[in-house]
Formats: C-alpha cells, sequence, structure tokens
C-alpha cells in the first residue's frame, strides 16, 4: 500500500497516531514550549489531516505532510498569543532516558541549556534548527517544507547556529567553531 492509500484508507487515523504522534508532539513542544498546548496542537494535526485526507497527493511523506500541518498551527498558535512560554521539561522528555545517573544528569542539564538558547531564537531561525537537527530533515526538504528557497533555510540555519553559539555553554557547545571535535586539555 503506498502513502497517499495509507492515509485515505478507513480506520487509518489510529495507525497515523501510532507511527507519528510522539514524534509531532516531541516537535511541537520545541515549537511552542507548552506541553499541553503541544497536545493540542497535535491533536488538532490529526484532526485536520483526517479532514484532508482526500487531498493528500503523495508529493511528500506522510509524515513530512503532517509536520507541514503542524507547523502551520503553531504558526498560527504563536500569531494568536504574540509571546512564547518555554518550560524546560518538554525537551528534557525528547532526551531517551538512561540507566546511568550521571550521564542522565548530565543531558538534563544538556537538554534544559538547549531549551533555554532555543528559546531564545526568533521563531524562524527556531523552526529551520528544529527541522534540521531534531527531525533530521535535509535542507532541500526544509525549504520545501516552509514554502521557502534552500537558500534562506542555509542562511537561517547559519544565524541561528550563530545565536547558539552565543547562548550555549562553551564546554557543551557542539555549534561552536571546534564542533564536535575533543579539545585538549593542558
Amino acid at each position: 500500500m503506498d502513502e497517499d492509500q495509507k492515509v485515505a484508507a478507513p480506520g487509518a487515523l489510529p495507525e497515523l497516531v501510532n507511527a507519528y504522534g510522539d514524534r509531532l508532539l516531541r516537535s511541537a513542544c520545541l515549537l511552542c514550549g507548552d506541553p499541553s498546548e503541544a497536545q493540542d496542537l497535535v491533536q488538532e494535526t490529526f484532526l485536520q489531516a483526517f479532514r484532508s485526507a482526500h487531498r493528500f497527493e503523495g508529493r511528500s511523506g506522510v509524515y513530512t505532510w503532517l509536520h507541514g500541518i503542524l507547523l502551520n498551527l503553531s504558526r498560527h498558535y504563536h500569531r494568536k498569543h504574540h509571546r512564547l512560554v518555554y518550560d524546560e521539561e518538554p525537551a528534557a522528555q525528547a532526551v531517551a532516558p538512561m540507566a546511568d545517573v550521571s550521564l542522565a544528569l548530565d543531558l538534563t542539564t544538556s537538554s534544559a541549556a538547549l531549551t533555554k538558547a532555543l528559546r531564545l531564537l526568533a521563531e524562524p531561525h527556531r523552526e529551520v534548527l528544529v527541522l534540521r537537527f531534531y527531525e533530521n530533515m535535509k535542507i532541500h526538504e526544509i525549504a520545501a517544507q516552509l514554502g521557502i528557497s534552500a537558500g534562506t533555510v542555509k542562511s537561517r540555519l547559519h544565524y541561528a547556529i550563530v545565536e547558539m553559539q552565543k547562548w550555549v555553554p562553551e564546554e557543551m557547545n557542539l555549534f561552536g567553531a571546534t564542533g564536535t571535535e575533543k579539545k585538549e586539555t593542558v
């Protein structure tokens, strides 16, 4: 069964929720910062997808289509509320649980620092970072998703990374000049 048949099939909604719900919820939390609002956005995403399943043409993957709906709803939410309220909890939940307590604490601290820095970004910069690094989309996919050119995506990523370099502590800054290279200790 191809993608567009899967979307339009009877009883497809529970299958779509099971397949993509958690991933959409994580992305919604990162985009809007409020777990309860993120749940509402994801629920509305599935409702709109269900209502417009007949219009899904299969030009993109199902998840990309669903995420596009989520992005539109998220933008509408931001315009409606005119401000962002962030909580560090959604990003902490995005990290898989670890058996090693110290590693889990490090991940929680890192996640909180990244969330704090992410909330300081302008919405267009935050969107491209979430799509690129949390959703693992390629530049051309992000451009298609947001309806902008690949050059604009690259520019927004560049400026977002420059800003993240300022806000993320140096010892955990993967956006820095040395990236993930190991730093020498004296």
